[in-house]
């Protein structure tokens, strides 16, 4: 029996390593014939273009690069084993399929590690690498002592409560400095929109204003109900997803948990935040579907209709996970659970699988 596992972890690993390596090649392939235009201008060089390449690949696809690895190894050396009828001679020897198998599911739990470690020291670099690409105007987020610090430019803003989807923020105080660094305004307010691209108004608001030619002279200071203030041209303190993907897990914890202590409704990056912590167990699961449904072709000789309804599950998955979630960022709740129930449903339809299998 021992022969037995070690035969098909090193089938196993070595297709996976093809798989991963074939997907990556064909996928930048496809983005550089389907981004020719733009990588030109972005990338003047061959190394530039293969670097912005890799850096999408990564930054973009590298959730779904590695499940479907698995997905595609572990079809493929349960599918030749059915094929080959090994599988066959293993019930003979009154040895089940799924036990003889069983090693694949070991390595995908370790593939599902390097999955997590990959996303958060490959993946998030490379994503913010493409958020600040795509909008270099954007800032820098930290999430610490109760707040949410953004810094853009010539201004610092410190909140308490961000709304990712509407950009209102609430418990704000920000900092607007001149080009030499120097302090000219700071405003705390309790609540603020952004009503222009430069234009905010603020509620419940306290201004001071600083001259940097005199640092010994007093502040002017401001009390205002509700006031409309121009601020730096620098980026608000709004996040796309695109930002939300660049930021480590640590920082969007913080978002979260800022969140929920001052009641807001986090979604967005509660959403990417648990997306993020459920897309490794995706490669387990992949690899438990792609077993059962091969070894189903035994009785028919060809693995192409199995092949197809693999596909179909894979594309449902990412639909769901997905374009679901989008829905389910409305909700903080929502956005919590989510991950996760898409992978309990498609969980529930691998046990049933392999107990078809089994019986």
């Amino acid at each position: 029996m021992i022969t037995v596992w070690r035969h098909y972890a090193a089938r196993f690993s070595r297709a996976f390593a093809a798989a991963f390596a074939i997907l990556a090649l064909l996928l930048i392939a496809v983005d550089a014939m389907l981004h020719l235009a733009s990588l030109f201008e972005q990338a003047p060089t061959a190394a530039a273009a293969l670097r912005l390449l890799i850096e999408r690949a990564v930054g973009a696809y590298l959730e779904h690069l590695m499940p479907v690895a698995a997905f595609v190894a572990a079809f493929w050396c349960a599918g030749s084993a059915s094929l080959q009828r090994e599988v066959l001679a293993l019930k003979a020897s009154g040895i089940s399929p799924l036990v003889a198998l069983a090693p694949m599911l070991v390595l995908a739990v370790a593939i599902a590690a390097l999955h997590l470690a990959a996303a958060e020291r490959l993946g998030v670099p490379a994503a913010a690498a493409l958020a600040a690409r795509k909008n270099p105007a954007g800032g820098d987020v930290r999430a610490r002592a109760g707040s949410v610090w953004y810094h853009a430019g010539r201004v610092v803003y410190s909140v308490q409560e961000l709304d990712p989807t509407t950009g209102a923020v609430h418990g704000i105080q920000v900092y607007e400095r001149d080009s030499e660094g120097r302090l000219l305004r700071t405003i705390h307010a309790a609540h603020a929109e952004r009503i222009a691209p430069q234009r905010w108004q603020f509620t419940q608001a306290r201004v001071r204003e600083f001259d940097p030619r005199a640092p010994a002279a007093p502040p002017r200071e401001q009390h205002s109900e509700r006031i409309v203030l121009e601020l730096a041209s620098d980026r608000s303190p709004r996040l796309s997803r695109g930002e939300l993907a660049g930021m480590p897990l640590a920082t969007l914890r913080g978002i979260v948990a800022n969140g929920a202590a001052t009641g807001a409704e986090p979604g967005a990056a509660q959403l990417v935040l648990n997306n993020r912590l459920s897309s490794p167990l995706s490669v387990l699961l992949f690899a438990a579907l792609a077993i059962p449904l091969a070894l189903r072709s035994e009785e028919r000789r060809s693995l192409a209709r199995a092949a197809l309804q693999g596909a179909a599950l894979l594309v449902a998955f990412f639909l769901a996970r997905d374009y679901g979630g989008s829905f389910a960022a409305r909700s903080s709740e929502l956005a919590a659970v989510f991950p996760w129930l898409t992978l309990g449903a498609f969980a529930l339809v691998g046990a049933f699988a392999m107990r078809r299998v089994a019986t």
